[in-house]
């Protein structure tokens, strides 16, 4: 079986945290016999065609010169957009690249499935795609393609993703409530994005890392992209009253993202540059150590000015993988994977 996963993020190296959990997904389906074929947006001093561990990769160049290329990958499509004139400019340019890059290249993978993640505007391509080329097109929403895309027209667009998708997944209860609420249309499934539990598993090199990073105190840890809907000023804003009772304490927080340089201004505005560690973002296996060596995980997610929230939140679940507890907030998808005072801790939002 052959599947072409259509996306406007996918990591654009090992190291890189854009839309990890499709390079999960693509290693196992090739672990399961699949030949994947995946086509997303090229980025500056990317390859155009690469091969990860039998993963067929083709970027497509939506904007030139390609080193101007501002609408994915950094803060995400949404917010870029939102943020940045030529961002918006590229939008359409985007729309139809990927889907002249798409129609050419499916006709010559030939493809058994489409597999469209984020419904605008991939499962938009993706249903015309099996319109013209008669191949089976299956959307996944994620959570930001309705959360973030609320006005009238982008919700008809989506209603007529979903009624014409050949079956439509969403990531988790939230994501489908909203997607229903939109589409009108009861069939659609919840199917989680799962982690490698045979990477993500207690390390036993975890005392190692405390000693590299000479400390012996509760160690609190993040991952995740430095945006502001994971909530991570809260945290920092939840030390100072953390360090009071426990002054060794420290927070790692490891990602890259356009709110670092604001982070570490709180940091420093809160005099916690002693206790508060930013770790730019990693492979998913240098992760492990990481969680095995923290007390906790906390992920402080919130519903952003725009809407947005957390569609599911993988990285809770490559914590518990590695048998660390973990803190989520009460939004989007968190509560599919931690049930209060069983499998983790629920918090309220906005709270410090």
């Amino acid at each position: 079986m052959k599947v072409c996963i259509l996306t406007t993020s996918f990591p654009r190296s090992k190291e890189d945290s854009a839309g990890i959990f499709l390079y999960h997904l693509s290693r196992w389906l090739v672990k399961k016999g699949v030949n994947v074929e995946v086509i997303a947006p090229h980025d500056f001093r990317c390859h155009f065609t690469e091969n990860w561990e039998n993963i067929q990769i083709h970027r497509f160049p939506y904007f030139f010169p390609f080193r101007l290329q501002r609408l994915c990958y950094g803060a995400g499509i949404v917010k870029n957009i939102k943020n940045d004139l030529l961002a918006i400019l590229q939008l359409p340019c985007l729309c139809v690249s990927e889907f002249f890059y798409s129609l050419v290249m499916i006709r010559k993978i030939k493809p058994d499935i489409i597999h469209a993640h984020w419904s605008l505007p991939q499962g938009l391509i993706g249903i015309v795609l099996k319109k013209v080329l008669h191949v089976p097109c299956v959307t996944s929403i994620h959570g930001t393609d309705m959360h973030g895309l609320r006005s009238r027209i982008f919700k008809a667009l989506n209603r007529m993703v979903i009624w014409n998708s050949d079956a439509c997944t969403a990531n988790s209860r939230a994501t489908a409530r909203l997607a229903r609420q939109v589409g009108a249309n009861d069939n659609i499934e919840v199917v989680p994005m799962g982690v490698d539990t045979d990477c993500f598993s207690k390390a036993r090199n975890s005392v190692s890392l405390k000693r590299r990073f000479e400390f012996e105190g509760p160690v609190i840890l993040f991952v995740g992209r430095l945006i502001d809907l994971k909530g991570i000023v809260y945290l920092i804003n939840a030390m100072p009253a953390i360090v009071q009772r426990f002054p060794a304490a420290k927070a790692f927080i490891i990602g890259s993202g356009p709110m670092k340089d604001a982070l570490v201004g709180l940091t420093e505005n809160l005099a916690l540059q002693k206790n508060v560690v930013f770790i730019n973002q990693m492979a998913q296996e240098d992760l492990v150590p990481f969680y095995s060596m923290a007390d906790i995980f906390v992920l402080p997610s919130i519903v952003n000015e725009r809407g947005e929230t957390e569609g599911l939140g993988v990285v809770l679940l490559e914590a518990m993988a590695c048998g660390l507890p973990v803190i989520g907030s009460n939004v989007g998808g968190i509560p599919d994977i931690i049930s209060h005072g069983e499998t983790g801790l629920l918090a309220r939002p906005e709270f410090n």
